[in-house]
């Protein structure tokens, strides 16, 4: 521990929930430092919920929506609270007058590296003004126990959990995994393990997944039925969570138990990877990955498959990780 020569810092992330998880190390690193340092944040809605229980920042502020008046409203607010360093992780003319705005004494600007982990490129922005920080190997959020326990009497816990997040945006295809896969993974899981099969997502995969349904006593979809913050607890409770680059992999690598499988295509893993131990990553055995592209330009090569290299994991190759690791 030391003291740090700041004593007020504001943390602005705006976006995609796998990038303000992938911010976390920068406040709990500064915490472990300086225990006094106030820290508040500003993000978005949604991952707004996986912070304001944290116990490490004093204030969490919401971009409720992007329009300069609002942005105008809320940094001469935040402008009041004069703070000694503000931490912009949020690169564009917007929120560059946003942080004019607010006026803290410094100021220090994020800029994307991407032959560094994402996780390694946040915290290394902090830490050219505060360079005594050390970055936790692992990802931590916490979790509420009343959250925790609602979730815990809801799902059953006589069996090991394995969580298939199985959704990804749709315009990313170097992301999506079909549903054949999945499924056969299933039943390869409950046949040598006899284990439980979560299937998990928002509402609006509701009907997307109605063909997991019915397909096996041992598989149960929880889409719809769980916000982003009982989703993490939900996570935490499993041995084992499987997604491709998405926010709710990200999630699942920063609470504890589980262990995390990316399968990755179009995207890095060395920039986007799952962060931390006792954490595995899949890529594509393809010359083209990672393109880190939104859609395949080589599609016509692969028999016009929109999404070849996700096709190129198999199942075999996710039970190969679970086997020889012994994770479940």
């Amino acid at each position: 521990m030391g003291s740090c020569k700041y004593k007020k810092i504001l943390i602005i992330r705006e976006g995609a929930i796998g990038d303000v998880v992938h911010t976390t190390n920068i406040y709990r690193s500064i915490k472990n430092y300086d225990p006094d340092v106030q820290i508040d944040y500003v993000t978005s809605k949604v991952p707004a919920q996986l912070l304001v229980n944290d116990s490490r920042l004093n204030n969490v502020y919401i971009f409720e929506n992007k329009d300069y008046s609002f942005l105008t409203k809320l940094g001469l607010k935040l402008r009041k609270e004069k703070y000694d360093l503000l931490i912009n992780l949020q690169v564009s003319l917007r929120y560059r007058y946003f942080e004019w705005l607010i006026g803290a004494k410094e100021t220090i600007l994020y800029k994307k590296t991407p032959r560094f982990h994402a996780v390694e490129n946040f915290y290394d922005t902090a830490r050219q003004k505060i360079p005594e920080l050390v970055n936790p190997k692992n990802l931590e959020l916490e979790i509420p126990k009343d959250v925790l326990e609602k979730v815990k009497s809801d799902i059953p816990l006589d069996r090991k959990i394995v969580v298939l997040n199985t959704q990804t945006s749709l315009t990313r295809h170097g992301r999506k995994w079909p549903f054949e896969y999945y499924k056969d993974l299933a039943f390869k899981l409950i046949e040598k393990y006899n284990c439980t099969i979560l299937i998990t997502g928002s509402k609006d995969d509701i009907s997307e997944l109605e063909c997991y349904k019915n397909l096996h006593p041992n598989i149960i979809v929880t889409a719809g039925k769980y916000n982003i913050l009982e989703s993490a607890a939900l996570y935490s409770l499993a041995d084992v969570v499987l997604s491709s680059d998405t926010g709710p992999l990200h999630i699942a690598t920063a609470v504890k138990k589980p262990y995390c499988i990316g399968l990755y295509g179009a995207a890095a893993v060395s920039r986007t990877g799952p962060w931390g131990e006792n954490h595995f990553a899949i890529a594509a055995d393809l010359s083209c990955v990672p393109c880190s592209l939104r859609k395949c330009k080589l599609k016509n090569e692969y028999d016009n498959i929109i999404n070849p290299c996700m096709l190129a994991i198999k199942p075999e190759h996710v039970m190969r990780i679970i086997i020889d690791n012994d994770l479940l």
